[in-house]
């Protein structure tokens, strides 16, 4: 028969031996300059999106329509864009039931201007329609290589 000793039990079997001392954390100070180190990597990467999403960026939005007569209709829009960029956007006239009843693509060309308050510049183009529109809208605008 064996003995305890002889088993490996628990008193005598030592996992140090088997595995290797345990592992040491990092110092205060290496986890401080890693917190560090993370928050200003953050912090440029913020930046960096904040200023790359703000150059090249285009908005629309509707200003206003007029129902001119049965065949015609004209929307007003607002489009911010770099003032050498050329942008093309797609107006529609809609009737009650929310189908398009007139289109229209409208190029809008590079325009001169000092500051971000001159980026937007509103607009207004008359469309074509089938039958009677109820409402004109801008459907999208695109930048134009």
């Amino acid at each position: 028969m064996s003995t305890p000793e002889s088993a490996g039990s628990p008193a005598t079997f030592d996992v140090s031996s088997r595995y290797g001392p345990p592992r040491r954390g990092l110092s205060p100070r290496a986890q401080r300059v890693l917190i560090f180190g993370s928050l200003l990597v953050a912090f440029a990467t913020t930046v960096w999106f904040t200023i790359s999403l703000s150059i090249g960026r285009l908005d629309y939005q509707d200003v206003g329509y007029t129902i001119v007569s049965d065949s015609r209709a004209e929307v007003d829009f607002e489009v911010t864009k770099d003032f050498e960029d050329t942008a093309q956007c797609m107006l529609h006239a809609l009737d009650d039931s929310y189908a398009i009843v007139g289109a229209r693509i409208v190029t809008i060309g590079p325009h001169e201007g000092s500051g971000d308050a001159d980026r937007s510049s509103y607009y207004s183009a008359e469309l074509r329609t089938e039958h009677r529109a109820v409402t004109g809208i801008v459907d999208s605008c695109w930048l134009v290589d």
